[in-house]
């Protein structure tokens, strides 16, 4: 019988039953002042893991520590001048513990060159532009599947708040002409990685007491499209220069240098959708945080292939091949294991998946995915205690991911 306990879904149901009592049957909620508009969504996941855990104890019943829920309104103060704002409310097992979030706000000042251009200017909390899903990943009515490819996204490893946004500035521009159209931005921000996951994926050491400080973040991003989005190309670059201090006198202080170029292609048809991704991760630690699991100086290799087929209106079924190596140069991770003493599989991740989604009535959705998994790359620490012990978890598990999802 599955364990479901009060205290774990009460606040899922309460947002739920907030949105259907002030989102039925609407897509937004007209706020009666100007074009200001309210969007919100309530979501419930459940996880099952044939081996290791995924957004909490997923093994044998399962978990249902794995919710969103979701409030934004945004509204043009002056014409040019928007303001948006969204606050969130996630949970995601040992992966991401801070429940209530300012996910973004900002002002957004957009200037229309001519017919063809506009440039503009976002201040405040901004959502990085990154890849192809990065800034639209929030809510899962945006994401091809209940989770994104943890090869390039990294949810499970205690990434989604510091890759999903950063306080600072962006500039954009956008020029079209004819069927196509050409688009830039670039952000300097203060990222958020003063969380345990992110701390962690970058010092290498669990539970590492400090801060983080630096320079600001450079994310960016340049595209092209045709036909409003038939066909895209894009290539993100995230360059990140931070340095660790340390307050326990056993955890050494530090620095790490880390450069994520992100290549994106995506073609869609009336039925079908095709997409591929494939970046690098090029890190380098000081000496004195290189005692890990990595060689100070180390470049990690991450990609997928997918393709998604809308066979009837309210049906998508999604078919994905990802790869996480966390060693470009040592694939099977037969290096690493030597080095380390830990089993090849805590060295890669490569996962088939297959989903499948239904919009069963007007602003509400199911969607399912089931995983394939070979090897333990990209795994929450977590979540999983066991990874750097012994046999490191199981290397061939099964996952199962489902989830629910109001909006309006």
């Amino acid at each position: 019988m599955l364990k479901i306990t009060i205290s774990s879904c009460f606040s899922t149901l309460t947002a739920v039953f907030f949105l259907l009592l002030f989102g039925r049957d609407a897509y937004s909620l007209d706020l009666g002042i100007g074009d200001w508009r309210a969007h919100g969504f309530a979501s419930q996941g459940y996880t099952y893991t044939t081996g290791n855990n995924f957004f909490g104890n997923s093994q044998k019943d399962g978990s249902f520590d794995f919710r969103e829920v979701g409030i934004n309104v945004m509204g043009h103060v002056y014409p040019n001048l928007l303001i948006a704002a969204q606050g969130l409310y996630r949970d995601a097992g040992g992966s991401d513990t801070d429940n209530f979030r300012l996910d973004f706000a900002n002002l957004d000042y957009q200037l229309p060159l001519n017919n063809q251009s506009t440039v503009g200017i976002r201040l405040g909390r901004i959502k990085n532009p990154f890849g192809l899903y990065n800034d639209t990943r929030d809510v899962i009515w945006t994401r091809p599947g209940v989770t994104l490819p943890q090869s390039v996204y990294f949810d499970a490893l205690a990434l989604r708040q510091a890759m999903i946004s950063s306080d600072g500035g962006l500039v954009y521009g956008r020029h079209a002409f004819g069927d196509h159209a050409f688009n830039a931005e670039f952000v300097t921000a203060n990222p958020l990685d003063n969380t345990g996951g992110a701390t962690e994926f970058l010092t290498g050491r669990a539970s590492a007491p400090g801060k983080m400080t630096g320079r600001p973040l450079f994310v960016g991003r340049a595209g092209y499209q045709w036909k409003e989005g038939r066909f895209r190309l894009l290539f993100s670059i995230v360059d990140l220069e931070r340095k660790f201090k340390s307050s326990s006198p056993v955890v050494p202080s530090g620095y790490v240098n880390t450069l994520y170029p992100l290549a994106s292609a995506q073609l869609n048809l009336e039925k079908w959708s095709f997409t591929a991704e494939y970046g690098r991760v090029i890190m380098e630690r000081s000496d004195s945080l290189s005692i890990g699991v990595l060689p100070s100086k180390n470049t990690s290799e991450n990609f997928y292939v997918q393709s998604e087929y809308r066979f009837a209106p309210a049906w998508t079924a999604l078919l994905r091949f990802d790869a996480f190596f966390a060693n470009v140069h040592d694939r099977s991770g037969k290096k690493a294991a030597q080095a380390t003493s830990l089993p090849k599989h805590r060295f890669f991740a490569k996962d088939i998946t297959f989903g499948l989604r239904w919009e069963f009535a007007r602003n509400f959705l199911v969607a399912a995915d089931y995983h394939r998994i070979h090897g333990t790359g990209w795994l929450s620490q977590a979540d999983n205690p066991q990874l750097f012990q012994g046999s490191g978890g199981d290397a061939n598990w099964d996952l199962i991911t489902v989830m629910f999802s109001y909006r309006f």
